[in-house]
């Protein structure tokens, strides 16, 4: 089994998540867990306790990256450096539960799964939400797996999935700044013959001020790169899909509308922000606007429809979609 460790600057928690990782019930009672640390080219100690780290437990791989290419390539680094049937991604600023690859592996012995989906949380100062998986965990396809994703009914985060290593061989490690996870998860669903699912909340992640779902960065380029990737996938499964709901869903969530929202508040020049919104806005089309309808999305279809019609609209929304609450 391979643990999968990107890390990035990550010098406050490296050496935490390592010990913890080292805890794990199956590393306890098993040698056969691999944990493989790549630092993408930090300019902090990361390197320095990672070779440590290395150094001191022979379950331990530490690699670096000379010069900072960003988590995908950090993660394919990883793999190709892993050895394990079955690999684990995870954020070493985050927390998971002891027995999560314990329990996670156990899953996929007993059902024969090439990917093994368990419960998460996000965990907000004051306050935590669960993840939004399916209730029903039941056995399905890697293409049942898929429609779920693009229908919103199954997260795109790598972390709170144990993953067959094979399956990696069939993939692009897209090199997305923002939603690589996404990319990569839908690629990795399409090439699975078999997805199970465990209701145990087994990883925590935790939602930083600085985290990057919630900074200002310019993701233009990336969400081309994930929609080119998920596409990509869908096609390979059944060139249909392109045509279904489910994708036409996907595309308004985490095409259009997250594409409008970087543009508005992302670091771009006018006329750059200009030329990004109008296309944008020339691929939203009514049918993508009632899909939110259809599926009682109701955040989601005052942003569309504001954004189809009127822009300084789409502003306020934005900005009240964006107020803080005590609980979610």
């Amino acid at each position: 089994m391979s643990v999968i460790v990107p890390a990035y600057n990550a010098a406050d928690f490296l050496e935490g998540a390592i010990d913890r990782l080292l805890q794990q019930t199956l590393c306890l009672s098993s040698a056969a867990v691999e944990i493989i640390v790549v630092d993408d080219g930090s300019v902090d100690a990361t390197a320095t306790i990672g070779a440590r780290a290395a150094a001191t437990h022979a379950s331990v791989h530490f690699f670096r990256q000379e010069q900072n290419g960003g988590v995908a390539r950090a993660r394919a680094r990883a793999v190709a450096e892993s050895r394990g049937e079955f690999i684990w991604f995870i954020d070493c600023d985050d927390d998971w539960s002891d027995s999560a690859l314990e329990k996670l592996v156990a899953a996929a012995r007993s059902t024969t799964a090439d990917v093994v989906v368990c419960g998460a949380e996000y965990v907000y100062p004051g306050h935590r939400r669960p993840l939004p998986e399916p209730a029903d965990t039941t056995p399905i396809t890697g293409a049942a797996a898929f429609r779920l994703l693009l229908d919103g009914d199954l997260t795109g985060h790598l972390w709170n999935k144990l993953f067959r290593r094979d399956l990696t061989r069939e993939i692009e490690f897209t090199p997305a700044r923002v939603h690589s996870d996404l990319a990569m998860v839908a690629q990795l669903l399409a090439a699975a013959d078999r997805v199970a699912f465990i209701s145990d909340v087994l990883y925590s992640y935790l939602v930083r001020g600085g985290s990057i779902i919630r900074s200002g960065s310019r993701r233009a380029e990336s969400l081309l790169l994930v929609e080119q990737a998920v596409t990509t996938a869908a096609i390979t499964l059944d060139t249909r899909i392109i045509g279904s709901n489910s994708y036409g869903y996907f595309r308004l969530r985490y095409v259009l509308l997250s594409g409008l929202k970087d543009a508005l508040s992302g670091p771009y020049d006018a006329e750059e922000r200009d030329e990004i919104i109008t296309e944008l806005r020339s691929r939203l089309t009514w049918r993508l606007v009632l899909l939110a309808a259809r599926r009682r999305d109701w955040k989601r279809l005052a942003l569309a429809g504001t954004a189809k019609v009127s822009l300084p609209l789409h502003r306020r929304v934005l900005r009240l979609a964006a107020e803080p609450v005590s609980r979610r």
